[in-house]
């Protein structure tokens, strides 16, 4: 009896024992670890989606599409996926894959993984025909620039995400991209989803749409003539820009070499690089109108002032100055029109190195001009504590400092724009896809940087430097043509100057006495012609002439409508 009661007491313990280790347990379960099976319970029930926003397009000033949305097809396999040899042939021809490489991805232990994205709908329709067992295609949108290489400098392009890599793609990527929506559905045994009651979602915003100051028939003319001049004259690369003096709009800005926005991984790195603002260069003569406009401005020098120009050799500050060609005295308008280094350098000693530092700055050099495409530069200016005894010899006449096109060409449509200085803009309006605005960017003016009347006669001078002087063959029929020519040597990263090589220039403004357009030509290492004057000049000309016939023919066209 006792062994009994011994027996008994021993499984009566042991059954207290393991009831409280399982009310243990499942209090353990239920309490501490209820939120971890909750997710599993809920994983295994429902199905979360994102949707993805559709991208904003962008357009020209006139509307016209540059970037904008496709229909592609992405190719995937899934844990189910067992083809034999030859289906994994025609898979890879298929879908342009090496054989080996495709083999490779099928035998990841992945339950999902892309075998390729953004192929055609051709390649798509083609799969379907082959009903190839785990093997998938979902229907995504990849970008699409419809014109290809044009404005692809301004415009940039995006990966295959569609997350913006370069150019106004990247740089107004948080408004292009919208914002994502998702979507909670339960799903079945097949994960399948079910339309039901439990079904949730919100629907994605749409990314905002961007309208360009650039006019795609500007765009195609700038084209056209820079990328002619250059492989003419075989140059290393070359930039134009098109600008409304009035208004600050960049009408067109073309860099070459260019490249295929819908091909660009197949490009070199160095040739999606946006050389108007990203590049800096000595712009040589094309520099002196700020010189000329201190000078003047500051009551220091007058047109008619003459300047004896030593015969074309003065040494000046440990250095021989030369000229081009030899000149006694002439009249400072004249020293512009013949692009006298030691001129305009005799009108700068006037002027003190502090008052011309002064004028560098206030017409824009040496900072950003804040057109908003990224990857611009500042340049580079010499405080006056920083020249040496040949930087009032140097500096004058745009050497010792860097500018970017971007810079050269709102420096002078600050003379077209009686004297003030703006900013230049490359976007005119960020839309709604129903046209409703989200912000525009109206004209800014920055500074008044001389005044209207030395503005004038800069202008009167810079027809001069036209009509008859180094830039004669900017000359546009039937119109008034103001500007100034550029010829620098090179600089070497190592110091000094290559031997040979050099910048050719042309900016200026059309018509001079009611400005319409402001244009800067350059061209990095022209072969075997490298003047400005012979290489830049006809460029702006055609550029110009064809830009104004183009106008006048819209401006008819509204009046008529």
């Amino acid at each position: 009896m006792r062994n009994f009661n011994a027996r008994l007491h021993f499984v009566f313990i042991f059954f207290i024992a393991l009831f409280s280790f399982l009310i243990a347990r499942l209090m353990y379960l239920q309490i501490f670890k209820s939120s971890e099976f909750k997710a599993y319970a809920f994983e295994q029930h429902n199905i979360f989606t994102e949707i993805q926003p559709l991208r904003g397009d962008i357009f020209d000033r006139n509307h016209k599409e540059l970037a904008i949305n496709a229909i592609s097809y992405s190719i995937f396999a899934t844990n189910k996926a067992a083809l034999s040899a030859e289906a994994e042939k025609k898979l890879a021809s298929l879908l342009n894959e090496d054989i080996s490489s495709l083999r490779a991805k099928l035998k990841l232990e992945k339950s999902f993984i892309w075998l390729k994205r953004n192929v055609s709908p051709e390649i798509s329709a083609r799969l379907k025909e082959l009903n190839m067992s785990g093997i998938g295609q979902a229907r995504e949108r990849k970008r699409f620039y419809p014109n290809a290489s044009l404005a692809s400098h301004i415009i940039g392009f995006t990966d295959i995400d569609n997350k913006g890599l370069e150019g106004l793609e990247f740089y107004y990527d948080s408004y292009l991209s919208g914002i994502k929506g998702w979507r909670l559905a339960h799903k079945d045994g097949k994960r399948r989803e079910l339309i039901c009651w439990g079904y949730k979602s919100i629907q994605p915003a749409d990314g905002y749409d961007l309208v360009l100051t650039i006019d795609s028939a500007i765009q195609n003319i700038a084209k056209r003539h820079t990328q002619y001049a250059a492989r003419k004259y075989k140059a290393a690369s070359a930039t134009t820009i098109v600008m409304e003096p009035k208004t600050g709009e960049v009408l067109a800005l073309y860099n070459y070499p260019d490249y295929d926005l819908n091909n660009a991984a197949d490009c070199r790195p160095q040739a999606r690089k946006n050389l108007a603002v990203t590049d800096i260069f000595e712009p040589g003569s094309s520099f002196k109108f700020v010189a000329a406009a201190a000078a003047i401005e500051e009551g220091r020098v007058k047109p008619e002032d003459k300047f004896f120009c030593e015969n074309g050799k003065w040494r000046i500050g440990g250095r021989l100055l030369s000229d081009y060609k030899p000149h006694g005295k002439l009249s400072f308008k004249e020293v512009m029109y013949h692009s006298s280094n030691i001129g305009i350098v005799k009108a700068a000693q006037l002027l003190g190195k502090e008052t011309l530092c002064k004028y560098i700055e206030d017409f824009g050099f040496g900072r950003e001009t804040g057109i908003g495409l990224p990857g611009e530069v500042e340049g580079i200016i010499k405080g006056p504590g920083e020249w040496s005894r040949a930087s009032i010899s140097s500096i004058p006449m745009g050497y010792e400092v860097a500018v970017t096109p971007m810079q050269l060409v709102c420096g002078i449509s600050s003379l077209a724009n009686d004297g003030v200085l703006l900013k230049p803009r490359i976007l005119k309006s960020i839309r709604h896809k129903d046209g409703r605005v989200v912000k525009s960017f109206p004209r800014e003016e920055l500074r008044r940087v001389v005044s209207p009347e030395t503005a004038a006669i800069l202008r009167e001078i810079l027809t001069g430097c036209v009509e008859e002087g180094t830039g004669e063959k900017a000359r546009v029929s039937g119109y008034k043509t103001a500007g100034k020519t550029g010829t620098a040597h090179k600089a070497s990263p190592q110091g000094g100057y290559y031997q040979g090589k050099y910048f050719a220039s042309f900016v200026g403004f059309v018509p001079a006495d009611d400005p319409a357009i402001s244009i800067i030509v350059v061209l990095n290492e022209p072969r075997s012609q490298y003047f400005g004057g012979t290489v830049a000049a006809p460029v702006f000309r055609k550029i110009a002439s064809e830009t104004l016939r183009y106008l006048e023919m819209s401006d008819e066209t509204k009046k008529v409508n």
